[in-house]
C-alpha cells in the first residue's frame, strides 16, 4: 500500500501557521519573563528593606540600621543591611564656612550575618533627594547648583518637593589610592533603633565598604595600634576603634583612615523614596546609542563619577550634569517631554515603578502616577 506525501501546499500552511502561532507566543512569553523578573526585582528591593527594618527593631539599645544601595560593575546593584556602631567628627568636610564646625558623622558597617541582596541585571534603583538637600559639596557635589523646576509627585502618602533621582555612584574610584573616598557617594534607607520606624536623622553618614585593593595601606605602621582594613575579621571592631581611638597616630590619620576622605567609605544620605527602572529602557529614553560596554549603565569606567559622552547624541546634554538630571527626573516620574513631542510622558513610557517607604512597617507603597 502506498503511503501519501504531503504536498507542497500543506506543508506552506503548516509552516505559515506555525509562524502565526510563534509570533503569537513569543511575545507573549517575553512579556511573561520580563514581569517574572520585575516582580523578582521588587521582591529582592523589598527583603532587603525589611531585613534592614527588622534589624533596627531588634536593636534595642543599639544603633540605627539601613539599607544601602551599591552599585559595582561586575555585581550590578545590590542592597546591604548596615547598623550604626559609632560617630565622630570628620573635618574633611569641602562645604565649612570660615566659621563653621566640622560635622559629626555616624559610621555604619554591614551585618556580618546578612549577605547583600543583589537585584536581577539590567535593573536599578535610583533615590529621591530634594533639592536643597543637593546643596552639600560633599555629596554629589556635580548637582549642587540644581534648581528644578519640576512638579510634586503625590499619592499613596508621598509628597516631595522639586529634587533629583541620584545614582548609587559606589565603584567610580581610585581602588588603589586610599584617599579618593569623595568620589564614591550614595543613599540609605535608615530605621530607628528599637522600633523599627523610619528615622527623622537627614545628615549624611559613612558607610563601611572596603575597597579590594592592599595598595597604599600604610597608613598605621604598627598593627598593634590599628590593622588595615583589608586585614581586620571584625569590622565592627575596626570603626569603633578607628573612630574613638585617641592614639595620636590614630588622630592624625582618622580622615583618610575612616573619613570622607577614606576610599573605604561611601557618604550616604537617607531618602524615604525610590525607583526602580532598567538601565536600557532610560538609555532609550533618552535617545542614546546605547550602554557602556564595561559598566552597563550611561556612566563610563573610569576613577570618577562620569557619565559616557560617546552615548549621547545631544552633547550639550552629556556635558551638563544639572540638565541631565532634570531629563532622568522627567523620565522617571512620567514627566519627559522632546521638541518632537509635545505630550506629557506616561508611567508606561517611563517603565519605572516610584515607591515610597512606610513609616512604621518598611513596606514598598507604589506611588500611581
Amino acid at each position: 500500500m502506498m503511503r501519501r506525501a504531503f504536498t507542497l501546499i500543506e506543508m506552506l500552511v503548516v509552516i505559515v501557521i506555525s509562524a502565526i502561532l510563534l509570533g503569537i507566543a513569543v511575545p507573549a512569553f517575553q512579556a511573561l519573563l520580563s514581569s517574572s523578573r520585575q516582580s523578582m526585582a521588587q521582591n529582592s528591593l523589598q527583603q532587603a528593606i525589611y531585613s534592614a527594618r527588622d534589624t533596627a527593631a531588634r536593636n534595642v539599645g543599639g544603633g540605627d540600621a539601613a539599607a544601602v544601595f551599591f552599585y559595582d560593575k561586575d555585581r550590578g546593584l545590590s542592597v546591604g543591611v548596615f547598623e550604626h556602631v559609632a560617630s565622630f567628627v570628620d573635618d574633611t568636610d569641602n562645604s565649612l564656612g570660615p566659621n563653621e564646625a566640622p560635622p559629626t558623622r555616624d559610621v555604619f558597617v554591614p551585618v556580618s550575618s546578612m549577605e547583600a541582596v543583589r537585584l536581577p541585571e539590567g535593573y536599578m534603583v535610583r533615590g529621591f533627594v530634594l533639592g536643597t538637600q543637593l546643596r552639600d559639596e560633599d555629596w554629589y557635589e556635580d548637582l549642587v547648583e540644581y534648581s528644578p523646576v519640576s512638579g510634586t509627585l503625590q499619592g499613596s502618602g508621598s509628597d516631595r518637593g522639586p529634587g533629583a533621582w541620584v545614582f548609587p555612584e559606589t565603584d567610580f574610584y581610585d581602588q588603589t589610592d586610599q584617599d579618593d573616598g569623595e568620589d564614591r557617594q550614595t543613599f540609605m534607607i535608615r530605621f530607628k533603633a528599637g522600633t523599627g520606624t523610619l528615622s527623622r536623622v537627614s545628615t549624611s553618614a559613612l558607610v563601611i565598604d572596603p575597597r579590594p585593593s592592599s595598595l597604599d595601606r600604610t597608613l598605621i605602621t604598627d598593627d598593634t595600634i590599628l590593622k588595615p582594613i583589608n586585614e581586620t575579621e571584625d569590622l565592627r571592631s575596626w570603626a569603633v576603634r578607628a573612630s574613638n581611638s585617641l592614639d595620636s597616630s590614630i588622630v592624625s590619620s582618622r580622615a583618610e583612615l575612616i573619613g570622607n576622605e577614606s576610599s573605604d567609605t561611601v557618604l550616604a544620605r537617607p531618602v524615604t523614596d525610590i525607583a526602580m527602572y532598567r538601565e536600557r529602557r532610560l538609555a532609550q529614553m533618552l535617545q542614546l546609542r546605547g550602554l557602556n560596554k564595561q559598566t552597563e549603565t550611561i556612566y563610563e569606567r573610569d576613577e570618577d563619577p562620569r557619565i559616557d559622552a560617546s552615548l549621547f547624541r545631544d552633547t550639550t546634554l552629556a556635558s551638563d550634569p544639572v540638565e541631565l538630571a532634570a531629563h532622568i527626573t522627567k523620565w522617571i516620574e512620567g514627566r519627559l517631554v522632546y521638541e518632537s513631542n509635545n505630550a506629557e510622558g506616561t508611567a508606561q513610557e517611563a517603565d519605572s515603578s516610584i515607591y515610597t517607604v512606610s513609616a512604621y512597617f518598611g513596606d514598598l507603597i507604589e506611588v500611581k502616577r
